[in-house]
């Protein structure tokens, strides 16, 4: 017949193109049977490859608690504030509150400083990253940035946000910082927390070799960073930070800057976008 139709057993049956059970059977039929083996044995290898990635997923569980949620027992720094000046000013002290000033360097470091601020003063600095429109680093994050700056408390973890910069993150999950061997350098640090009575303290290491201020003083990668938000009332917020670094400075180096709560319900993080400027001078950044 012209049609495509076949005779079977003086039965007339249409053909089936539609992968029906009946034209499966038809086609099986006329099938050599090595092939309807191997067919066989592809389909029960493929179901056994499909059992076996369903058996080795992960068992989702809803959290206890909700990530995103206040941490209840910690004591209470979140908020959006803004930073006020350093809580100690005048001779013997920077603009950024930094002490004793000036900074305490080494030799080698101290020729680095006098040429940044050479530098500055005739608007020919080309090393501050906040003029490329890099980071400012720890601990300009703190000391040495202004615009509103929010803090986020959730258990196992503090996290600090400004428009523009890096996010920081400080661990407050109890995990150790990571060994020497497994150490990264970041321009906001590695940073791990704990809770003190009504503070926050934090530690820093593994800081980007960025200048912990808008004058340009250097540091060492030995430089250790520690912190203490202290909220002194509902709307003032004291952040002291201390720089340890045995191979850049002669002593230590604290900060005591003060925070006061944005009074603005309608604050909210915002997209940023920088613009390396020219002629840059550090005053017109640090106020």
């Amino acid at each position: 017949m012209g049609t495509g139709a076949h005779r079977m057993r003086g039965r007339f049956v249409a053909p089936h193109i539609d992968g029906s059970p009946a034209g499966r059977s038809l086609r099986e039929k006329n099938m050599p049977k090595r092939l309807i083996t191997a067919a066989f044995a592809a389909s029960m290898l493929a179901g056994s490859a499909a059992v076996a990635q369903t058996a080795t997923l992960p068992v989702v569980r809803p959290p206890s608690q909700l990530s995103w949620y206040g941490d209840p027992s910690a004591p209470d720094i979140s908020g959006v504030w803004i930073r006020n000046k350093a809580a100690a000013t005048g001779a013997g002290v920077s603009k950024e509150g930094w002490l004793p000033w000036p900074p305490p360097l080494k030799p080698e470091l101290a020729d680095v400083w006098k040429k940044r601020v050479a530098d500055n003063a005739v608007g020919k600095r080309t090393d501050d990253p906040v003029r490329a429109c890099l980071p400012p680093g720890m601990p300009r994050f703190i000391t040495g940035t202004n615009g509103p700056m929010q803090i986020i408390q959730t258990p196992g973890r503090v996290t600090l946000y400004r428009d523009g910069i890096p996010v920081r993150r400080v661990w407050t999950d109890g995990r150790a910082q990571p060994a020497a061997k497994d150490l990264e350098d970041f321009s906001n640090g590695n940073a791990v927390g704990r809770y003190v009575g009504p503070e926050l303290v934090t530690d820093l290491i593994g800081v980007k070799d960025y200048p912990i201020d808008g004058t340009g003083v250097p540091h060492s990668p030995s430089l250790k960073i520690v912190e203490r938000y202290h909220r002194i009332d509902a709307k003032t917020l004291r952040v002291t930070v201390t720089l340890t670094d045995p191979l850049a400075y002669t002593r230590t180096m604290t900060s005591v800057t003060t925070y006061t709560a944005l009074d603005d319900p309608h604050w909210e993080p915002r997209e940023f976008i920088c613009t390396p400027s020219t002629n840059y001078y550090p005053d017109k950044y640090v106020r």
